[in-house]
């Protein structure tokens, strides 16, 4: 996995960027189904099939490719609002950018005093068996932050097939 290379190749070594820290890629997409077929038709593994978030309003599934960061498949469920409905209106895509924190609420308010503004606030992520926020950045990038470890209302960890993709 791309985390993998970057420790190997960069030694860790550089101060901005923890490999550990990133979990995924969060892309938006209008329909689950259609989307999913045409990833896999290009390759990509599903290391954790379509699952409903009714917290968010969302289903998500995650993929990898040999190789790179794993991407998040967002999509809206069919009745009620959900917070993609911005992004899908604008064509989808790249949605946002997924960090580990050990402390959720800490991250987010780290993000805060450098002008973020919370777009989530920190609550249980059904997908991911974690903690999760959602905060926007000053230069519009929008972060989930994600507990690292899972809070354990599942009985096994989603994110650990990740690691055996």
């Amino acid at each position: 996995m791309l985390r993998q290379w970057l420790l190997v190749h960069k030694g860790g070594m550089d101060p901005f960027f923890d490999a550990h820290r990133l979990c995924h890629i969060g892309y938006a997409v209008p329909r689950m189904d259609r989307a999913l077929k045409t990833w896999m038709s290009l390759g990509a593994k599903l290391v954790i099939p379509p699952t409903l978030d009714p917290i968010q309003n969302v289903e998500c599934c995650l993929l990898v490719y040999e190789g790179a960061v794993p991407v998040e498949l967002v999509s809206p469920l069919p009745d009620g609002p959900n917070p993609l409905e911005s992004r899908l209106a604008k064509g989808g895509g790249l949605d946002h950018v997924c960090i580990f924190a050990d402390d959720v609420e800490t991250e987010v308010e780290r993000i805060r005093a450098l002008g973020g503004f919370v777009v989530v606030k920190p609550c249980y992520g059904v997908v991911w068996d974690r903690t999760l926020a959602f905060v926007q950045t000053t230069a519009g990038l929008l972060v989930e932050v994600m507990s690292t470890s899972p809070v354990g209302r599942l009985a096994n960890d989603p994110l650990a097939a990740v690691s055996q993709a």
